[in-house]
């Protein structure tokens, strides 16, 4: 086995950095109970029943696992349209 080379070691350095760029983000923007923001994904759809407000739009779609335990999908509107800031969830 070889060393790991540079250029990796720097992208996974460059992936860190912007983990905590992004986490800043949500967590200054969303409510994030439940949910990692090192899993956010951009999609072109969404599920669920809409929520949040008519300056941005949120959908959950969520299924009850127990007494006070849920999980599953939430989603943001985006300033692009058609595109959604996706998150599991599991509280």
């Amino acid at each position: 086995m070889s060393k790991i080379p540079k250029e990796i070691v720097d992208k996974i350095e460059q992936r860190n950095a912007l983990n905590k760029e992004i986490a800043k983000g949500c967590k200054e923007n969303l409510e994030m109970d439940g949910m990692n923001s090192d899993f956010a994904d951009i999609t072109d759809y969404h599920t669920g029943g809409e929520q949040g407000r008519d300056d941005c739009k949120e959908w959950c779609d969520q299924t009850c696992k127990g007494e006070d335990w849920y999980e599953g999908d939430y989603y943001w509107e985006t300033e692009y349209e058609g595109k959604y800031l996706h998150m599991d969830f599991d509280i």
